[in-house]
């Protein structure tokens, strides 16, 4: 019993040593719609520090939404001008010849279907009135679904970060979020681990604006992107063409 209570209390400071991993030293507004908040973040972590480019919304005042990119047409600022975008990020994962991985729903239209795989972990899906981000086992497709994005790996469940998320490889990284007061956004950074990710994200000094209480990556790396509308917009350009984008829209 001795044990049991002194492993608990190990485990209880190795929490509380994760959580304060990361400080956040500064934050700033940045300019953009009216309908977004949008703000920069310095961040100091053992590892060093890294910077977040981070847009929320109100989910009754706007939504996500796909945008398809087949032939690589359109990089991120195009795409998201031409859609009247409030904002944009790179998307979901697809292959050399770009055939999208996992599924991929536009306007109501499924563009490619759902798929089993560790790395597609989990679903992002637009209704009329609902946004919702889940585990891809207990997504339910329906006609309703207008929009939607499979990806992974899911990095934030009930406001705690997934264990055993890989904790060596430093890349750029691509999020979508929802928080504890209801808001929807996503978010890019240069440059963390999965796992430093998932930490920074259940930090919640980070996001005074609300707690984050699930979030999923993206696609990151060099398709890493952030576009944000204004005069003139906020591009953190990506580095490579990539097949879809998604976008904050007006609903």
């Amino acid at each position: 019993m001795y044990r049991f209570f002194v492993c608990l209390l190990v485990l209880a400071l190795t929490t509380q040593l994760a959580s304060a991993a990361w400080v956040l030293k500064e934050s700033a507004d940045r300019p953009a719609p009216t309908e977004l908040e949008f703000t920069e973040r310095h961040v100091q972590g053992d590892a060093g520090d890294v910077t977040l480019w981070v847009v929320t919304f109100n989910p009754k005042a706007c939504a996500f939404a796909v945008m398809d990119n087949p032939t690589g047409a359109f990089d991120l600022g195009t795409a998201s001008e031409k859609r009247g975008a409030l904002a944009g990020v790179n998307g979901g994962y697809f292959h050399p010849d770009r055939t999208p991985l996992g599924l991929v729903v536009r306007q109501g239209v499924e563009i490619h279907p759902l798929e089993r795989a560790k790395l597609l972990s989990g679903v992002l899906s637009v209704m009329p009135t609902t946004i919702t981000l889940q585990r891809t086992g207990a997504f339910k497709g329906s006609s309703a679904v207008r929009e939607a994005l499979q990806a992974g790996p899911f990095l934030i469940e009930k406001e705690k970060p997934i264990p055993g998320l890989e904790a060596t490889k430093e890349a750029a990284r691509t999020v979508v979020f929802q928080n504890a007061k209801g808001r929807c956004g996503f978010l890019i950074c240069k440059s963390t681990t999965l796992a430093g990710m998932a930490d920074l994200l259940a930090t919640s000094s980070i996001f005074p604006e609300g707690k984050i209480i699930r979030a999923m990556n993206l696609d990151g790396g060099t398709s890493t992107a952030l576009w944000v509308r204004g005069t003139p917009p906020f591009y953190a350009r990506e580095w490579k063409s990539v097949r879809n984008y998604l976008a904050i829209v007006p609903r």
